[in-house]
């Protein structure tokens, strides 16, 4: 089959819908009470995806590629599961266009709130969520953002080749321009106006591991990189970036770091093991 022909055939036969008894935790997208909503469940084994299902309300744009993470899901220790992004679901449909998925993709906003429940971290499934600007890698336009603002990137090519975004069907190309600009003409921020410190070290760890995982990992598969948390030391959080090239793993070591000291606490360094 063709890869839109996997696909309607996932929206006409989807592969996991329903509910999953005995699903260790469940992750809310939406609103079940208004309409609108899916729901993500998950059974975990040794930190491993053993099973997994989903309910869709008033959604059926959503059913195909849903059912499409469900069996990219299974098998997967949660970190991985994580880094799922829309790439992925294309890649097992054969090649999809990414166009051809919903511009929001709710299975895997669900995935990870079901992960967090099952880690036991504090998540909103209704939180607002950074617009996408790369659909195709799951790269949201902060993270280009702060790319261009900590590497000095003022060209469209060095935008994507230092973040991947628009290294896909190239549509989002169109919109890096914009992005360099605003960064060039954003007021210097105050001193003491970044993120504020997070008290506690277990919830800091937890805020880390949360953010990383959801928000900036899936940033990297673009590049064929991944990071790993090793350890929190003081206020240095040590991780290990693994693929590409020593140069790729320290730009991303430094990109890291810029993020969590906006959206975490501007404390905070990133070391990175070799």
């Amino acid at each position: 089959m063709t890869p839109a022909e996997l696909l309607a055939d996932h929206r006409l036969k989807p592969r996991s819908i329903g509910k999953l008894l005995n699903a260790h935790a469940v992750g809310d997208v939406g609103s079940i009470v208004v309409g609108d909503a899916l729901r993500f469940y998950i059974q975990v084994a040794d930190e491993r995806i053993t099973a997994a299902r989903f309910q869709v309300f008033n959604g059926q744009d959503q059913v195909a590629a849903a059912s499409a993470l469900t069996e990219l899901a299974v098998g997967r220790t949660l970190d991985q599961a994580l880094a799922l992004t829309p790439a992925d679901i294309c890649a097992h449909l054969g090649g999809l266009d990414p166009t051809a998925l919903p511009p929001r993709v709710w299975a895997i906003d669900g995935l990870r709130v079901a992960v967090a429940v099952y880690r036991g971290e504090t998540v909103d499934a209704d939180e607002e969520r950074p617009p996408l600007l790369c659909r195709c890698h799951g790269i949201p336009e902060d993270t280009v953002k702060q790319s261009i603002a900590v590497m000095g990137l003022e060209l469209v090519d060095d935008v994507v080749r230092a973040t991947g975004a628009g290294a896909g069907c190239g549509s989002c190309k169109a919109d890096i321009p914009r992005l360099i600009d605003e960064v060039r003409n954003k007021p210097a921020v105050a001193a003491g106006s970044a993120a504020a410190p997070v008290r506690g070290r277990i919830g800091l760890v937890r805020r880390i591991a949360s953010a990383v995982g959801m928000r900036f990992a899936p940033t990297l598969a673009g590049r064929a990189l991944a990071v790993e948390l090793v350890d929190l030391d003081g206020d240095q959080v040590v991780v290990r970036i693994t693929g590409g090239d020593e140069p790729a793993r320290r730009t991303a070591a430094a990109e890291l770091e810029a993020f969590l000291k906006a959206e975490i606490d501007k404390g905070l360094g990133v070391r990175l093991l070799g």
